[in-house]
């Protein structure tokens, strides 16, 4: 009788142990998605084109704004102009009825809008509607806190500053009309160019 041989079993080959990713190995990892990004950022941000500042003429604009609005139409005057002063880059006057300056239906609303650099280069706006005060006061601080008041001219000016603190609004109420004045500054350089608004 044929003795039966034992099978003993094929001895189990070793695991290849995981190779542990180290910090080196992020490291590098990161600097492959991130070089390129970087450069491209870099080559974008220091090879734009210098545009210069255009400004406009805001005089056909604040015509036909007062020939046709049903309130006073305020603008700045006798800021300096020309090299060192002020340079008028933005003058609309959108009717209600009309297209919006947005460009997505008719505008419910009158609205004029003076913009303008300093020499300083900040922007300052001047906005005026006659539609809800609080739809142009939030719209202008970007749905700012009230901060405030002013006294311009014997006229008091409800303060707004911006949820980030940069954009600083001075708002008034006019009749049916809201006008505010607004910049990247502080509420005197704000009020300083409130107070030379006029409507003549």
């Amino acid at each position: 009788m044929a003795q039966s041989q034992s099978m003993s079993p094929a001895p189990a080959r070793p695991r290849k142990r995981k190779k542990r990713s180290t910090a080196r190995d992020m490291f590098l990892s990161l600097a492959v998605i991130l070089i390129p990004i970087l450069l491209l950022s870099w080559l974008y941000t220091n090879n734009l084109p210098d545009y210069p500042v255009q400004a406009v003429d805001p005089a056909p604009a604040l015509a036909q704004a007062r020939s046709e609005a049903p309130y006073p139409v305020y603008v700045p005057a006798n800021l300096p102009a020309g090299e060192g002063g002020w340079t008028v880059t933005q003058a609309s006057w959108v009717a209600q009825g009309t297209m919006s300056r947005t460009g997505d239906g008719p505008s419910g609303t009158n609205e004029w809008l003076w913009g303008a650099l300093d020499p300083t280069q900040t922007y300052y706006a001047v906005n005026q509607s006659d539609g809800p005060s609080r739809l142009l006061v939030e719209r202008v601080s970007r749905k700012g806190n009230q901060d405030g008041t002013s006294t311009v001219n014997g006229q008091q000016w409800q303060r707004w500053i911006s949820p980030d603190g940069r954009t600083r609004v001075l708002a008034r109420e006019e009749g049916d009309m809201t006008i505010t004045v607004s910049a990247d500054a502080t509420y005197e350089g704000i009020e300083a160019l409130a107070s030379t608004l006029t409507s003549r």
